[in-house]
C-alpha cells in the first residue's frame, strides 16, 4: 500500500501505517475519551478519560495487528512470502508477494484471523470476569459495567472490539476474510479460481450495499450522520474492492494464456555499454519513443538503462558519459520468452517497475513494459478478442 511509512519490524515483516490511519486513530481516541468512557463509566477526570481513551485506540489496532500477523505468519508455513502489514483507516493489511495456489492454502489462511480476534475477544472477556469475580455479559460490556475501573473498563471494550473484529470478518463477502472461505470453498469444488472469485465478489457487493442502505438509514432515520456515513463508506468499500478483485482475478487468468513471445518485438532494440547516453537519448528514445532500452556485450545481457537513469546524469555530460556508467546491472528482472505474460506482471507489481527484460538463454530476447500490456488489452478488447 502507497504512502504509507514503516514502524518497525516484528519476524521478519515490516510493520508501517497508512496515512489515512492517523485520521482514524485521532477519531477513535477522541470518540472513546469525550463519548464512550464518560457516558459508560461516570466519575473520572478530563484527562483520566483521555488517557483510557488513546490507550485503548492504540490496543485496538494491536489487536488488528495480532490478527495480520496470524495471517501473515500462516501464509510464510504455506511458503508464500509475506513483505509488510500495513494499518490503515479500515484496519489492516498483509501485503503478500502472490496469491495462494490452492484454495486449502487460502481456507487456512483467511479462517485464522477471525479465529485469532475471537480467542482475543474470549481471553479479555476471561481477564475481565476475573477482574470483576463474576462472569461479565456482552450487554454489561455494551452498557458500561457497574463499579469497574477504567483500566478494566478498556479491556472488557477490547473484548467487545475483538468480537466484533471477528464476527465482522466472517461475513461471506470478499475480499473480507469470510469471503475468502467462502471463495476457497467454491475454489476447491468447482477447480475454478475464476467462478468462484465471481460468486464471492457478488456476495461482497451485496454486503456492500446492504452496509450502504444502513448507513442511509442511520443518516435519515436515525438521525446518526456520522454512524451513518461510516457505515455507508465501508460498505463503499467493500463493494468496490469485490468488484476490484473480480476483475483483477479474470485479468491474472486472461493474461496467464498469453506467452511473453506474442507481446514483444522479435528483433528487440539493443545498444552496447560504450555508446554515449547522448547518442542513446537521440537515437533509441528520442527516435523510436522509448523509455528503457537492454544493454548487451557479444550478444549477452549485461544491463538495462531507463530515462529515470538518464536523469540522473547532467546533459552537458551525457557526451563523454558512457552508458555502461549509468545502466543497471543488477537485480535485473527477467522473463523467458515461452513464460506467460501474467508472470512477467507479477514482477512489475512486485518491484514497482516498469518494464522487464525478456531473455532466453544469455541473449537478450526484447523487453516487455506495462504499456505494452495495456495496448495489448485494449487491442483484444477492441476487437472482441478473448485473448
Amino acid at each position: 500500500m502507497k504512502s504509507s511509512f514503516r514502524l518497525f519490524r516484528i519476524a521478519g515483516i515490516d510493520i508501517g501505517i497508512h496515512y489515512t490511519w492517523i485520521f482514524i486513530f485521532i477519531f477513535f481516541s477522541w470518540s472513546l475519551a469525550q463519548a464512550y468512557f464518560p457516558e459508560a463509566y461516570p466519575g473520572s477526570s478530563t484527562l483520566a478519560y483521555w488517557v483510557t481513551g488513546i490507550i485503548a485506540t492504540i490496543m485496538i489496532f494491536v489487536s488488528v495487528l495480532i490478527h495480520e500477523m496470524a495471517h501473515s505468519l500462516v501464509a510464510r508455513a504455506r511458503g508464500l512470502p509475506v513483505n509488510s502489514i500495513t494499518l490503515f483507516i479500515l484496519g489492516g493489511v498483509s501485503n503478500l508477494e502472490e496469491e495462494p495456489a490452492q484454495p486449502s492454502v487460502e481456507f487456512n489462511m483467511a479462517i485464522i484471523g477471525p479465529a485469532t480476534s475471537l480467542i482475543l475477544a474470549v481471553i479479555f472477556w476471561a481477564i475481565t470476569s476475573a477482574a470483576m469475580g463474576r462472569i461479565i455479559t456482552i450487554s454489561e460490556i455494551f452498557a458500561g459495567i457497574s463499579n469497574a475501573s477504567l483500566v478494566i473498563a478498556v479491556i472488557s471494550y477490547l473484548a467487545l472490539i475483538n468480537l466484533f473484529l471477528g464476527a465482522f470478518n466472517l461475513i461471506p463477502g470478499f475480499p473480507l476474510d469470510g469471503g475468502r472461505v467462502l471463495r476457497s470453498i467454491l475454489w476447491g469444488s468447482t477447480g475454478n479460481l475464476v467462478k468462484a472469485t465471481n460468486i464471492a465478489g457478488i456476495v461482497g457487493q451485496i454486503f456492500g450495499w446492504i452496509l450502504i442502505g444502513v448507513g442511509l438509514f442511520f443518516i435519515f432515520w436515525i438521525g446518526s450522520l456520522f454512524t451513518g456515513l461510516w457505515l455507508a463508506f465501508i460498505g463503499w468499500f467493500l463493494n468496490s474492492s469485490a468488484d476490484a478483485s473480480r476483475k483483477e482475478v479474470a485479468l491474472r487468468e486472461r493474461l496467464s494464456l498469453v506467452k511473453v513471445r506474442e507481446m514483444v518485438n522479435p528483433n528487440p532494440e539493443i545498444i552496447g555499454p560504450q555508446i554515449s547516453v547522448d547518442e542513446m537519448v537521440k537515437n533509441v528514445f528520442n527516435m523510436r519513443h522509448g523509455r528503457a532500452v537492454p544493454v548487451c556485450q557479444n550478444e549477452k545481457l549485461v544491463g538495462i538503462v531507463t530515462i529515470t537513469d538518464v536523469k540522473k546524469v547532467p546533459q552537458e555530460s551525457w557526451a563523454v558519459t558512457p552508458v555502461e556508467q549509468i545502466m543497471t546491472r543488477d537485480p535485473l528482472y527477467t522473463v523467458s520468452p515461452e513464460d506467460n505474460v501474467n508472470t512477467a506482471m507479477k514482477l512489475l507489481v512486485q518491484h514497482d517497475i516498469n518494464q522487464v527484460l525478456v531473455k532466453q538463454g544469455e541473449k537478450c530476447a526484447g523487453l516487455l513494459s506495462r504499456a505494452d500490456i495495456i495496448n495489448h488489452l485494449h487491442f483484444t478488447q477492441e476487437l472482441g478478442l478473448r485473448r
